[in-house]
């Protein structure tokens, strides 16, 4: 149990920092409201490594996700997003939805469904992948398309693909054409999924996808 509390606090400890260091950098270099969002995106993604290395009871483990859900909808609904340059609750709702795939993905988890490889890899996808795919793609995005009513980027699609690759390939032990089926996957669902609801089924997809083919 000792281990399980300790994991805790180094949970919340981890995203206090998360948002403090997004919240100097948006006072200091006067980020945007979507470099702020992404940063906060990719830096939480790395809780998944306190997720497998630290917890081994699925009660505790789910401890964080729930409050990260809570505190995050009352980050994005009281308006207190204002303070990080946010306030597009459209867009800021991802910031809800994310914690929820880590909900669903640690039940997935300790459930025996998908392996620990899997929820590493699919959350990195998600925090690295998209988050990159969104900052290339609103500096360096020339190539345009729309998907139901949400415009992107040829070049921010190319950084999911690269990323997710690299990552797949990175994490988990599967072939190369498993690797590049996951991440065209993940690429496709970012690519289609609107209202920032690519929070959930980017990372899950992926998962199962890694666990089913």
């Amino acid at each position: 149990m000792q281990g399980n509390v300790l994991a805790l606090v180094y949970s919340f400890a981890f995203v206090l920092a998360v948002i403090s260091i997004a919240f100097v950098l948006y006072r200091t270099l006067h980020l945007s409201s979507e470099s702020v969002r992404k940063l906060i995106h990719i830096g939480v993604s790395n809780w998944v490594f306190i997720l497998v290395l630290c917890f081994d009871d699925v009660r505790y483990a789910l401890v964080g996700p729930i409050a990260f859900m809570v505190i995050n909808a009352a980050f994005v609904y009281s308006g207190a997003a204002r303070l990080l340059g946010m306030g597009d609750r459209r867009r800021d709702n991802g910031l809800v939805y994310f914690p929820f795939s880590l909900l669903v993905m640690t039940l997935l988890y300790y459930r025996g469904f998908i392996q620990a490889h899997d929820v590493v890899a699919s959350t990195l996808v998600m925090g690295y992948g998209d988050g990159l795919a969104a900052l290339v793609g609103s500096k360096l995005g020339r190539h345009k398309y729309s998907v139901l009513n949400a415009t992107k980027s040829w070049e921010g699609t190319a950084v999911m693909l690269v990323v997710s690759i690299a990552v797949i390939a990175i994490f988990t032990p599967y072939p190369a054409l498993k690797v590049l089926v996951m991440a065209a996957v993940a690429t496709l669902f970012e690519a289609l999924t609107p209202l920032g609801l690519d929070n959930i089924t980017v990372p899950l997809l992926t998962a199962l996808s890694g666990a089913l083919i």
